[in-house]
């Protein structure tokens, strides 16, 4: 045999060779980021190296079945939200054969014709990957034409629909005619303005030196700290006879000095699954995918039944790896203060485990991290004023606005005040704030010109708006008021 052909031989085999080692670290296992055609939008980069959370189809599917598995995962997360939202534009709206006409210019049946993901160049606020000027593609021929429709819109421009607090593509429950009729003519501040939820009654809690102490005589603990147990026995747990075992040795387990957040989603499980919408703790949400076990993606690629010490080499060699258990702040994409980095989002990061501190849970846990202008100007804020009227006692319950109030929105269930703690619930658009929490103490007019000023939302509302949505007078001229509507 020749040099040459001794040398075109291993050339090839070390081809194959580390063909071989890119395909099983790519394809069966390994960290593929190198894959990620461009960033991810959002909180998306939470779970970028869980690439089957949304990444569900076979190897070699066909693209249409590719591009139906990947929206199928969109309603993973968010089917929940848009049936709250009632959706305006819901999937069904254009599976209608009649809307045919429509999937050429925006195909409505998927998310991912608005909603691209990995082209962080075009991606505009609220994931959107369309230019703003994407309503003229059904609103603006025959019947559908909004400008000879409605005579207050014959000089608007397409690409102010959703951008002048008028209308949202799915959440409009804040702006909806018969809803901005019923509203109309609201004073800016209601005659009583309370947080409903907020002002609920409470369980009783300890509080006189005979009540404590009776409780913390009962307390089984080996070892005892006089400070935790005084400030324990003032909380809601004391009171629902929840003791130090409770937590540090649950079902007679060995004593843990530092319990694992699992011991709190035991009890507050819809705490916890609020807690994994949002962008805090969405690493924690069920459906986001675990590290690929090597034997089951061998089997997929039809090798059934792999030598379980090739199994276990592939496994160690390829470290497949999965999103950290936790969000950190090092990851964060907003602004944070400096001494805010290094920290992981766990339920003690807001909740002191002993103690009740509604101060500190509701208002200093948010700004000793957000360094925005917005939070970092409640504290001279008006909302910020009645929170301190309300917690020195010279202000009812329910009066008070901390950053809580707003965006952990609290409701009521049996009796008493549930927190909603997926803390961007309310805020895609900022509109959605406007029904669980404005209406409480603003009227509707102000509450729509209040979050369309940018200025004003970066004050911390400090003021009165600069500009006026005309919505409501639109819809004062054109719809009569009806105690009856669908939307109110």
């Amino acid at each position: 045999m020749s040099r040459n052909a001794l040398l075109w031989m291993l050339w090839s085999l070390l081809t194959f060779v580390g063909a071989g080692a890119v395909f099983a670290a790519l394809y069966i296992g390994g960290d593929r980021t190198v894959l990620l055609p461009g960033q991810t939008a959002g909180a998306h980069h939470q779970l970028e190296i869980a690439c089957e959370t949304c990444h569900t189809s076979d190897p070699f599917d066909s693209q249409a079945a590719i591009k139906k598995d990947i929206n199928k995962t969109c309603t993973t997360c968010h089917k929940d939200e848009l049936k709250e939202a009632d959706d305006s534009h819901p999937k069904k709206k254009f599976t209608n054969p009649r809307m045919a006409s429509y999937w050429e210019k925006i195909d409505g049946r998927f998310c991912t014709s608005c909603h691209s993901e990995h082209q962080p160049e075009i991606t505009l606020p609220m994931m959107v990957t369309l230019q703003g000027d994407y309503c003229v593609a059904c609103h603006s021929e025959g019947d559908q034409d909004i400008r000879k429709d409605r005579e207050s819109h014959a000089n608007l421009t397409f690409d102010t629909c959703a951008s002048s607090g008028c209308h949202n593509y799915h959440d409009n429950r804040a702006l909806y005619e018969d809803f901005l009729v019923k509203h109309a003519g609201a004073p800016w501040l209601m005659d009583e303005p309370v947080v409903a939820a907020a002002a609920l009654p409470q369980l009783p809690r300890a509080s006189s030196t005979e009540e404590i102490e009776t409780y913390l005589a009962s307390l089984d603990a080996p070892v005892q700290d006089d400070e935790i147990a005084h400030d324990w026995a003032g909380t809601a747990h004391a009171a629902a006879d929840v003791t130090c075992t409770s937590c540090h040795a649950p079902e007679e387990q060995a004593w843990n000095d530092h319990p694992e957040e699992g011991i709190c989603s035991d009890c507050h499980k819809p705490a916890a699954k609020s807690f994994s919408l949002g962008r805090h703790g969405m690493r924690q949400h069920s459906k986001i995918s675990k590290p690929r076990d090597a034997g089951k993606q061998l089997k997929s690629l039809g090798w059934k039944d792999a030598p379980e010490g090739l199994v276990t080499a592939l496994n160690a060699y390829l470290n497949d790896p999965a999103p950290p258990p936790m969000m950190s702040t090092d990851e964060a994409l907003v602004d944070l203060s400096d001494d805010a980095h290094g920290q992981g989002m766990t339920c003690t990061s807001c909740h002191s485990p002993h103690k009740e501190e509604p101060q500190q849970t509701a208002v200093t846990a948010c700004l000793s991290c957000h360094n925005d202008d917005h939070s970092q100007s409640y504290e001279e804020s008006p909302h910020f004023a009645l929170w301190q009227a309300e917690t020195t006692g010279n202000a009812l319950a329910g009066t008070g606005v901390t950053c809580a109030t707003c965006h952990m929105p609290q409701s009521e269930k049996k009796g008493f005040a549930v927190t909603n703690h997926n803390q961007n619930d309310n805020l895609r658009p900022n509109e959605k704030m406007i029904r669980s929490v404005c209406l409480d103490c603003h009227g509707l007019g102000f509450a729509i010109d209040a979050l369309a000023d940018p200025a004003l939302i970066a004050n911390n509302f400090k003021g009165q708006p600069s500009r006026h949505i005309e919505s409501i007078d639109w819809a004062t001229s054109r719809v009569e008021p009806s105690d009856q509507g669908a939307n109110q």
